[in-house]
């Protein structure tokens, strides 16, 4: 499972929203600059634990900006978990 941002533009304006720059924002919620800027450019993925404290860090849902992307490599069927 790959933990994906949804949409960079959003992450942006919800960090300058906040009153934070990008790089206050990962002193904030202790992350370092260039791996918050890797999220946010595609470039990585981010573990549920960072996903997590970016959300809380921006007090918004997990899913308003952050969605997770299963890939099966069987032929098995993926039931559907419904989450609160």
């Amino acid at each position: 499972m790959k933990v994906k941002l949804k949409d960079p533009q959003i992450l942006r304006k919800l960090i300058l929203q906040n009153g934070h720059s990008q790089r206050s924002f990962s002193e904030l919620i202790k992350i370092s600059n260039p791996y918050l800027n890797q999220i946010i450019n595609g470039e990585k993925f981010c573990s549920g634990k960072v996903a997590k404290q970016i959300s809380d860090g921006l007090e918004v849902r997990f899913e308003d900006i952050f969605f997770i992307e299963v890939a099966c490599n069987s032929n098995q069927k993926v039931k559907d978990i419904k989450l609160n």
